[in-house]
């Protein structure tokens, strides 16, 4: 945990902090390949961050990371897992799931919006300055604006200093360096501007390796077992902060 008194600004993820996948979106593409919708606005949440936990578990080891296997199957087995798919149907959701992200899905699945959070960061934007760093395909900023999270400019939203997005600039996490547009925006030192992420491979040791303090959001506790500050969400930052 950070002293409220250590932070001058706050980055954020998107994906596992303002969206997850749609259950409706993937409840079609399921019913398309004979597999019986399971997937509901009460249960999108812990889908995903149960499947960032399987991730979490195949990126703890180098070997693994250096064959640079495809973690989103590890991911998909694990999320619909967690609603009681299993066997024939596990198998045909992957395949479903598979070629639904080859497509390149973007903002057609990842819009089920976690409304706790997008309100926790209002909070936090009046507290602090605040920016995006995601990995996204290209369409960050409409996002932002269309889910009424944010803006670059001023407006009915909270307004941001920067959204970067890694397509746009052609960096993704976990490398450092895509930190650096939003540290220049903010105009903050780094040791003082606190990331708050989902993942641990791309955001908890990405801002690491950035030299940024981080915060990880599991709301189940699915990472109790690891030491860095976790957090079960956003307006539970905007108490500390204030």
């Amino acid at each position: 945990m950070y002293s409220p008194d250590a932070i001058d600004a706050v980055v954020f993820d998107m994906g596992g902090v303002f969206v997850v996948p749609d259950p409706d979106v993937l409840n079609t593409v399921l019913l398309s390949h004979g597999v019986q919708a399971v997937l509901t606005a009460e249960n999108a949440a812990e889908s995903h961050y149960t499947g960032v936990r399987a991730m979490t578990e195949l990126l703890a080891h180098d070997d693994v990371r250096e064959r640079n296997p495809d973690v989103w199957v590890h991911y998909d087995r694990a999320y619909f897992g967690a609603v009681g798919l299993e066997g024939d149907d596990l198998d045909a959701a992957l395949v479903a799931r598979g070629e639904l992200r080859k497509q390149g899905e973007g903002e057609i699945v990842w819009r089920h919006l976690l409304s706790d959070n997008i309100a926790g960061f209002a909070r936090i934007a009046g507290l602090r300055p605040v920016a995006i760093v995601t990995n996204n395909n290209g369409t960050a900023v409409q996002q932002c604006r269309d889910h009424g999270i944010c803006q670059l400019d001023d407006g009915p939203l909270p307004r941001v200093a920067a959204i970067v997005d890694s397509t746009v600039v052609g960096i993704s996490k976990p490398d450092p360096r895509i930190f650096d547009p939003a540290i220049e925006a903010l105009g903050t030192s780094r040791a003082r501007t606190l990331y708050v992420g989902d993942t641990v491979h791309a955001d908890v040791r990405g801002a690491e390796a950035a030299g940024l303090p981080v915060v990880q959001l599991d709301p189940f506790d699915h990472h109790v077992d690891h030491a860095h500050w976790r957090l079960p969400g956003l307006h539970a930052l905007a108490d500390h902060l204030a």
